[in-house]
């Protein structure tokens, strides 16, 4: 029997008494998807799912995207990313080391953002006896019902520009620092003219629409966001600092502690999340993410 758990005030579930390597029906998957949308992110445990089944699983939700970093897409399966800190032979990363370092939500640089993202965890990092890495989820519609109609007003017509190369230079930023502490920083791949001109900046809505639920959220994250358009700077700097400020207050956030074998989905439209990077090899981290592309923001 199917029970859903809610484990957050504003988002958050446990969704158990399903094998996602079995076959689903279209009622099963009707509720599944309805528990989702409602719950903004939900954790499917204790797994046990080939690449090809969570493929399967997550293209019913629409169709798969294969991200742009083609050197970490899992072999033989361009729709699954490699999320991981292993490194080959050759000391190369396996995976993508630095998913996740400040909060956002998942390729939302794109003309088409996407819908969902869904993580498979294989490895976990996990020093005596304590798991490490947890991930924090925040909801943007939670923070956005919160805000005074007078802010609600001043945003209901701003856009902000989503960019893939503002996201990798903060990552290339964060890795310097790193090395100034005496850090191993992460490896940083150099993108190609080729891999840019398929990811140009973005104009994205800062209020945007849910296109499932119709709720509206604050679609602007500190990873991605360059600026805000049609503002003088040090207005739309301030603007900024104060939207994503209020996004992770901690009355918004649901944060996840994983085990081996979960199946996490979030909603990126609804939600932003960041990784915490509070591991080092020799402790592992190995996951898969499949990402459901979405639609055009409104």
């Amino acid at each position: 029997m199917i029970t859903i758990n809610k484990l957050g005030q504003h988002l958050g579930a446990e969704i158990s008494g399903l094998d996602l390597a079995q076959p689903m029906d279209d009622n099963t998957f009707a509720r599944i998807s309805k528990a989702f949308f409602d719950n903004e992110v939900v954790v499917f445990r204790n797994q046990k799912i080939t690449p090809e089944q969570q493929i399967a699983f997550t293209r019913r939700f629409g169709v798969l995207e294969q991200h742009v970093r083609k050197e970490h897409r899992l072999n033989g399966y361009p729709e699954i990313l490699i999320v991981s800190n292993v490194l080959d032979a050759q000391g190369k990363a396996i995976g993508v080391e630095d998913a996740g370092r400040f909060w956002h939500s998942d390729l939302s640089y794109k003309q088409l953002p996407s819908l969902l993202s869904a993580l498979y965890a294989l490895e976990i990092p996990v020093k005596d006896g304590v798991v490490l890495g947890d991930t924090n989820f925040a909801s943007t519609t939670a923070a956005y019902d919160a805000l005074p109609g007078d802010l609600k007003k001043k945003i209901g017509g701003l856009k902000n520009v989503h960019s893939y190369v503002h996201y990798r230079n903060k990552n290339i930023q964060a890795q310097k620092d790193e090395q100034a502490r005496g850090d191993r920083a992460v490896q940083e791949h150099v993108l190609t003219p080729e891999h840019l001109a398929q990811v140009p900046d973005a104009e994205m809505p800062i209020v945007r629409t849910h296109p499932v639920t119709g709720k509206k959220g604050l679609f602007i994250n500190e990873a991605h966001t360059s600026h805000i358009v049609g503002l003088p700077k040090a207005e739309a700097d301030a603007l900024f600092k104060q939207i994503c400020a209020h996004v992770i207050k901690p009355e918004f956030q649901y944060v996840h502690h994983w085990q081996v074998g979960d199946l996490l989905m979030w909603d990126n439209v609804a939600v932003q999340h960041k990784a915490n990077f509070n591991y080092r090899l020799p402790l592992r981290r190995v996951m898969h993410r499949t990402t459901v592309r979405g639609t055009a923001p409104f």
